[in-house]
């Protein structure tokens, strides 16, 4: 018998549809193993070769899955032609890979003073990755042999802490099945290379990303919304720090002068390093993000390979003419008007919207700075009076408490910081077309694709006398462990 199913049987599962006992039994061992994270950590690697995959062959092939291009990596002394089809992650090891990067865990603790910034805070929700402001700003997109999908599990929390035991396991299927949504039913276009040789020409993915989406993998890819933590950040940085963005050609207030005085905006900030400032804010969750991968292959046995180094703006679809990438829109910019040179992206409509002004979302600076501030107060959220989300999870704080904190005046932003952000982003787009000015609003620059290691290929060129360090036990027990009854396609005899 073999557990767990390939994705041609699974993509078309119901959402509703509960984990079968088979798929239970995997979950259950995923949570009772008794590695240790220091143990994961010693082995930690990327491991670039999975089944199906070929490096420095020297032969053409074509692309068929994705770009149709004709590819030829020139032969080195790495040269590795992979005598394995590929095989697909089954649906299990893909929903315990998306739980990993970011799914539900319960309810955050907010344990944030009143006084220190509390409404700060964009949600409560829970997730495995911790995020600024808890703005759950990053999704997932997944790209496999089925196509394209975002996984976006829940806000809705059951419990406070959403796995407490065996009972609970089945709910990292589930969230998997109900959370994705299917964007395309193929691989994307992302264009390896641009130039019509295919050898030394431009090439946006760079050389080292030969495999990167070939059949068979999983490409894991966070894109985030930097706008949406930008916005947040403008709103209770004028609230709370007492800091005003500045024009850094002219030292003065960005729009905002009636506010400076005491008590209220006093310290000038540019506007480039409040943009940077929001960038590493979303580079900081997406690499723990990624990092949640990583150590959820090693334990499952998995190659993880861990990779940046392309143009995520081509990926999401800024240069269609080129490779269509993901499909996102972007805004059409006036160069003079562009300090950085930056690419702007609108998001994907309906999809994952980026908070931007101007665009068919935001078309103004009003809307985005009270869409942003209003996460935390419409009906339904965290601070609400009406269907209050914390009520409605258990947590984090006792009934009394939060009564105590949704009377408080300084759980709320002020009309005075509203005015005065609304009136710091109409500068900003006055003078560059658009806001945020100096960055990408939308970013998808670092991820990992995942495939059952090829051991064929560390077996040939790595040391350790046929047993290479690269292939952990995991590895070597991988198909035994999650696939059970299906041989190990590149195991050497004696050793499946």
């Amino acid at each position: 018998m073999r557990f767990g199913r390939a994705h041609s049987e699974h993509d078309e599962r119901p959402p509703g549809s509960a984990p079968g006992p088979e798929d239970l039994a995997l979950l259950h061992r995923a949570f009772d193993s008794d590695v240790s994270l220091f143990r994961l950590l010693s082995t930690l690697r990327t491991r670039r070769i999975g089944l199906g995959y070929r490096a420095e062959t020297g032969e053409e092939e074509v692309f068929s899955w994705s770009s149709g291009r004709a590819v030829t990596q020139p032969r080195g002394p790495l040269h590795h032609l992979s005598a394995a089809e590929p095989v697909p992650l089954t649906e299990v090891e893909e929903a315990l890979l998306c739980w990993a990067a970011l799914g539900p865990n319960g309810v955050i603790l907010a344990d944030v003073a009143v006084h220190g910034g509390l409404a700060g805070l964009v949600s409560w929700a829970g997730r495995t990755v911790p995020s600024s402001s808890n703005d759950l700003a990053v999704d997932l997109f997944v790209v496999n042999d089925a196509g394209v999908w975002l996984y976006r599990p829940t806000t809705e929390r059951l419990a406070p802490v959403e796995i407490s035991g065996p009972e609970d396991h089945g709910k990292v299927l589930e969230w998997y099945r109900q959370g994705r949504r299917r964007l395309s039913a193929r691989r994307p276009d992302v264009g390896w290379p641009s130039g019509p040789e295919g050898t030394r020409n431009v090439s946006p993915l760079g050389p080292g990303q030969y495999n990167l989406n070939r059949p068979g993998s999983t490409w894991l890819l966070p894109v985030g919304d930097v706008g949406l933590e930008w916005f947040n950040q403008l709103l209770f940085s004028y609230e709370w720090s007492g800091f005003y963005l500045m024009d850094p050609d002219t030292d003065e207030p960005a729009g905002c002068e009636q506010w400076i005085r005491p008590g209220f905006l006093e310290v000038g900030f540019p506007v480039p390093a409040f943009d940077d400032l929001a960038l590493m804010l979303h580079a900081g969750q997406v690499g723990c993000v990624v990092q949640n991968i990583r150590l959820a292959c090693e334990a499952l046995g998995l190659g993880a390979w861990t990779t940046g180094s392309y143009a995520d703006d081509l990926v999401l679809g800024a240069y269609p003419e080129v490779a269509k990438g993901l499909g996102f829109d972007f805004l059409e910019r006036d160069p003079a008007a562009n300090p950085s040179r930056t690419t702007t992206c609108l998001g994907l409509p309906g999809v994952k919207d980026a908070v931007v002004v101007p665009s068919p979302r935001f078309p103004d600076a009003a809307s985005a700075v009270r869409y942003v501030k209003e996460l935390r107060y419409a009906p339904g959220a965290q601070l609400a009076r009406q269907d209050n989300w914390s009520l409605r999870s258990g947590g984090p704080y006792r009934p009394d408490v939060l009564e105590e904190i949704l009377e408080h005046p300084r759980s709320y932003a002020s009309d005075w910081a509203e005015e005065a952000a609304i009136a710091t982003v109409e500068y900003i787009v006055a003078k560059h077309g658009c806001c945020p000015a100096y960055v990408n609003p939308m970013r998808a620059k670092l991820s990992v694709q995942v495939h059952h290691v090829d051991q064929s290929f560390y077996r040939s060129f790595g040391t350790g006398n046929g047993r290479p360090y690269a292939l952990t036990p995991a590895i070597l027990e991988h198909f035994g462990t999650w696939h059970e009854g299906a041989h190990d396609p590149t195991a050497p005899t004696g050793e499946d």
